[in-house]
């Protein structure tokens, strides 16, 4: 079964966990041990993206010996290989400073620009020691060195580090910081190099991903102890680069699992999803005796004369699922499209598992998708609402089931659907904080919410039982024996929320009809049998088929193929929704990420 474990806290909860692991290393004398265990990976960050020659030797260099000179004695050249780091006066800065100190005493040569007229006095006392070249700017903006050698230092270097500021930040950057930092990315921006940002770039303050004042674009964010959800979220994501995750030794057991007044669990929660998994955990390879019904059967209306290549799309999608039947009701036009590139599908109705309305329609196909979105209602099957159909939702309130119901909007339909729900608002204002809108789109709906961007966000709810979690959690604390399901109590269904935003993938992602193969993909994962042994019964006794971690590993798996297909183009020449549809199959076919 999916799961999804990787909890993106607040600046608030991270900063917590982490002052309370601080206060126990101080208490055992080593107080800088974290800010140790991050400048190690900085250094290894910053070697791995800007490709630099690197001797890890530094215990047999002699402290105080100038590293310029220690270069040039093993023959590296200090130019190629300088590493430049801004430090401002918090523990960002301290990392930054004793990451210049391991590049240093490994051979590469670093200057630190200090940009408050304080810093952490251990961290630049060992950076001095392994002969860091410090520049203290007095608390002067960058542009006080315009025009100087040291100006050429931060121009020519090979890659920056940002330790300006960190999450103990608050509010949007003024002064002679916000001055460095605009300087900075236009120099970036005209010559491009790796920027290695520690825990979140400067001036990334806004826990909802806003963009509120200026912020250094990074290259690569090193997201420490934990995930903070102002990295993942857009827009602001569009400045923290790649991000990975530093483990540390913190124990965040119970963050990102909370539990509000009215019962429900998560519903302000958010989740990275960064594991790796095995996509036949989404997809299973059929068993020996499964027929084609066993698979699954997804029923569509997708498709018209208008916007017949959605047809096509939307079935490509749903067919790489796995599913053993696709059965298409469209136009004449759209079937014979889709029949001359996928003859196995059906063109008459019949038995179905799931359904999607919505790709390519026009208003000559409202009957037929109102009618199938009504079957959907009363049978209590999955039901997937993209494109067109969106509009359709609020004529269709009293009739589909929101438990089962998977609303796909992109930005745009978001704010059109949220206006005719009574909930105006722009696009503008969806695009700026997508997850509170996602999730006011669940909450004026019931149903679950895949909003597409840059990244998709997956805001999605299940019914868990309260009295099996506890079982099993005591089980892991104490070291149990492993309960046994069956012989449990039947406990309390609560409704439990599980937010996930997915990590950027490509860019060349964002083509026309792109998401009609999410859309029939989606449908086609939610038609493929469920283990009845792991899943939950809903309130219905049903075993429940929209779950979160389905949803989430479909999207993730999507998205998985839009990079596989980027990549067999080389990373720089477009690709289209077809090209994704058909990658799918290549990353099924691969065990794990």
């Amino acid at each position: 079964m999916f799961t999804i474990d990787r909890a993106a806290l607040s600046f608030a909860d991270a900063r917590e966990l982490e002052t309370k692991c601080v206060d126990q290393a101080v208490s055992e004398g080593d107080p800088d041990r974290y800010m140790l265990d991050v400048a190690g990976e900085v250094a290894a960050a910053v070697v791995r993206h800007a490709d630099l020659p690197v001797s890890w030797n530094g215990e047999d260099s002699e402290p105080g010996v100038d590293a310029e000179e220690r270069g040039d004695a093993e023959g590296v050249d200090r130019i190629a290989s300088r590493v430049t780091a801004f430090v401002g006066g918090g523990d960002n800065g301290g990392d930054a400073l004793y990451a210049c100190a391991i590049l240093a005493r490994g051979g590469i040569g670093a200057t630190a620009y200090l940009l408050k007229k304080r810093c952490h006095r251990r961290a630049l006392a060992a950076a001095q020691e392994a002969g860091v070249r410090i520049i203290d700017l007095g608390g002067q903006s960058l542009r006080s060195i315009e025009n100087t050698p040291a100006w050429s230092e931060v121009f020519l270097a090979h890659a920056w580090i940002d330790g300006i500021v960190g999450t103990g930040s608050h509010g949007p950057l003024t002064g002679v910081l916000a001055e460095s930092v605009e300087l900075l990315n236009r120099l970036s921006a005209i010559k491009p190099r790796p920027v290695i940002a520690i825990d979140v770039p400067s001036g990334l303050t806004d826990d909802d991903g806003a963009i509120t004042g200026p912020i250094l674009r990074a290259t690569h964010t090193l997201a420490v102890g934990t995930y903070k959800r102002a990295q993942v979220l857009p827009p602001a994501v569009e400045f923290t680069g790649d991000i990975s995750l530093v483990t540390m030794d913190w124990d965040s057991n119970g963050t990102g699992r909370t539990q509000g007044d009215d019962g429900m669990i998560g519903a302000d929660d958010l989740y990275v999803v960064d594991e790796a998994f095995s996509a036949r955990e989404v997809v299973p390879v059929p068993a020996f005796s499964d027929d084609k019904y066993a698979r699954g059967v997804v029923g569509l209306v997708a498709g018209s004369d208008t916007y017949p290549g959605a047809g096509l799309l939307a079935t490509r999608g749903a067919l790489a699922a796995g599913v053993g039947m696709v059965r298409l009701n469209s136009t004449r036009r759209v079937q014979d499209l889709v029949l001359a590139d996928q003859p196995g599908v059906v063109t008459v109705g019949g038995r179905i598992q799931s359904a999607l309305i919505g790709p390519g329609l026009d208003e000559d196909r409202r009957e037929d998708a109102l009618e199938l979105a009504q079957f959907c209602g009363q049978s209590g099957m999955p039901l997937v609402i993209d494109a067109w159909a969106l509009d359709l939702v609020p004529e269709l309130a009293s009739s589909i089931k929101p438990d089962a119901t998977v609303l796909t909007p992109h930005y745009g339909e978001a704010a059109r659907l949220l206006g005719r729900l009574g909930a105006p608002v722009t696009r503008a204002e969806v695009a700026a904080a997508p997850l509170r809108y996602a999730r006011a789109l669940h909450e004026a709906t019931g149903c679950h919410v895949i909003l597409k961007g840059p990244v998709t966000i997956v805001y999605s709810v299940e019914y868990v039982d309260t009295e099996v979690q506890e079982a099993f959690q005591r089980a892991l604390n104490a070291a149990e024996v492993w309960p046994d399901v069956d012989a449990l109590p039947q406990g309390r269904l609560v409704r439990s929320y599980t937010p996930t935003v997915g990590q950027v993938t490509t860019s060349w992602a964002g083509v026309a009809g792109n998401g009609d193969v999410l859309a029939g993909f989606l449908a086609g994962v939610l038609a493929r049998p469920v283990d009845e042994g792991d899943a939950v019964a809903g309130p219905d006794g049903q075993p429940q088929r929209v779950t979160p971690g389905r949803l989430t590993a479909a999207v993730s798996v999507h998205g998985r193929a839009a990079q596989v297909a980027a990549e067999a183009a080389g990373g720089f020449a477009p690709i289209q929704a077809s090209d994704i549809a058909a990658a799918i199959g290549q990353v099924l076919s691969q065990p794990t990420r």
